[in-house]
């Protein structure tokens, strides 16, 4: 049982970091669309801000699984 205990607080701070480091990347790829849509225009501007609302989108998924897993891991406790 501890074992698992250990797994999953693995796996919660796992999630964390992947969280923060797929914001954090989003956040590149918005400033490199809004360096490419007002400096420097070139043709990658829909591709940055298609990678921007995926690395969004892939993050919230990573917040629902880290919401699982800390529930889980609550849930663990509490027993």
């Amino acid at each position: 049982m501890e074992n698992m205990t250990k797994e999953l607080k693995a796996k919660i701070e796992d999630y964390k970091r992947f969280i923060l480091t797929l914001i954090i990347l989003s956040f590149y790829f918005y400033i490199g669309t809004l360096i490419t849509t007002y400096i420097h225009p070139n043709k990658f501007n829909s591709v940055l801000l298609m990678l921007t609302g995926a690395s969004i989108v892939a993050s919230m998924i990573f917040v629902v699984k880290w919401k699982k897993f800390n529930k889980q891991y609550q849930e663990q406790q509490q027993e």
